[in-house]
């Protein structure tokens, strides 16, 4: 289960992310999650660096609030598409949900 987090923790000032741009990020991004088939991986982290380039985005910027959307931590001994490898798709999605629902009650 993912621990209670606060949702400061999307602010990280060197990915230029905070809880809006986290919460527009987890929102857009969900759709390539969900027709996601294949949850290894390099399949994930193939899908999420083609958004990522055509976003026109740096890295960090997208994989720091799937981190902490799914791992509810900061720091972590694996990357977001490790961690989500792990958990395979259902939970993955669930937890990108329930950051969508954390974020949204706070942007609100």
């Amino acid at each position: 289960e993912v621990p209670e987090y606060d949702a400061a923790m999307y602010t990280h000032k060197k990915m230029k992310t905070n809880g809006q741009t986290a919460l527009e990020v987890l929102k857009d991004i969900l759709p390539v999650l969900e027709a996601q088939e294949d949850y290894s991986n390099d399949a994930l982290f193939a899908a999420i660096k083609a958004y990522i380039t055509d976003k026109g985005y740096k890295n960090g910027y997208v994989l720091w609030p799937l981190r902490v959307a799914v791992s509810g931590k900061q720091s972590t001994p694996a990357g977001a598409t490790e961690i989500m490898e792990i958990l395979g798709k259902e939970d993955t999605l669930r937890r990108i949900h329930a950051a969508i629902a954390k974020l949204s009650d706070v942007q609100a």
